[in-house]
């Protein structure tokens, strides 16, 4: 989810130091801030409580990571050069991708194992789930011009994280996974939405529809984990 709220805030507060004659966006850029990490942490604590960090470790590792994240980035902002505070951004970044991919292969593994196990048509539907990733990534990639390569990955999760959630809702029944695999299905709309928006106000040379999108990413993740933090339900002890 990256692309997620830290990266969308750091973008936010360079551009509110780019436009003095706006001060407000800063504050509006430290309330979001400050009432996401809470949030994130809250869901992380919530995880643990209900016993949903056994069943879906992944999944919680990738909610304890972003509160780390934020905390660490905020942390040196100003303390650190621009280059350095940089390499630490894209690194956290670049650590984010495959903790979103084993979080979707954990929703992967549940989905075959609650739908009836490795049969050969959870497979033929695991491939076919995976061909349709591929196709809507390249299409995407051709429509979106010189995307970057965070662009792309994030691309590609996104759809994963959709067609995930789709068949699951097929096939499974189980509260949290399908909590969990909505959740993700959401933001992922939201990202691709802001993709869209992005490059379409670049396109347009628009710098203040770039900015409104650059705050969606944000706020849709916020719903998302507050969804999270209302929907998710205890788990029953094995």
């Amino acid at each position: 989810m990256v692309f997620c709220l830290l990266r969308s805030i750091s973008l936010l507060t360079a551009l509110t130091l780019w436009t003095p004659h706006l001060p407000s966006r800063m504050m509006v850029n430290t309330t979001i801030f400050a009432v996401g990490l809470v949030l994130q942490c809250a869901l992380v604590f919530a995880a643990f409580w209900k016993g949903v960090a056994r069943r879906f470790p992944f999944f919680t590792l990738l909610m304890l990571f972003y509160p780390l994240r934020a905390s660490l980035l905020f942390a040196l902002a100003g303390r650190v050069d621009t280059d350095a505070y940089n390499s630490v951004f894209n690194t956290l970044t670049l650590v984010e991708f495959p903790l979103q991919v084993f979080a979707a292969a954990e929703l992967a593994l549940r989905w075959i194992t609650e739908a009836g196990g490795w049969t050969r048509r959870r497979i033929v539907e695991l491939l076919v789930l995976l061909a349709v990733v591929c196709g809507l990534t390249t299409l995407a990639l051709h429509i979106i011009t010189e995307p970057q390569l965070t662009d792309r990955v994030q691309i590609c999760i996104s759809f994963l994280m959709l067609a995930l959630f789709a068949a699951i809702a097929i096939r499974v029944r189980t509260r949290n996974l399908l909590c969990i695999s909505a959740g993700f299905a959401a933001f992922a709309l939201v990202q691709l939405a802001t993709l869209a928006g992005k490059a379409r106000a670049m396109a347009l040379h628009s710098g203040e529809a770039y900015v409104g999108w650059s705050y969606v990413p944000a706020c849709g993740y916020l719903a998302v984990v507050i969804f999270w933090l209302i929907a998710l339900q205890r788990e029953p002890k094995a």
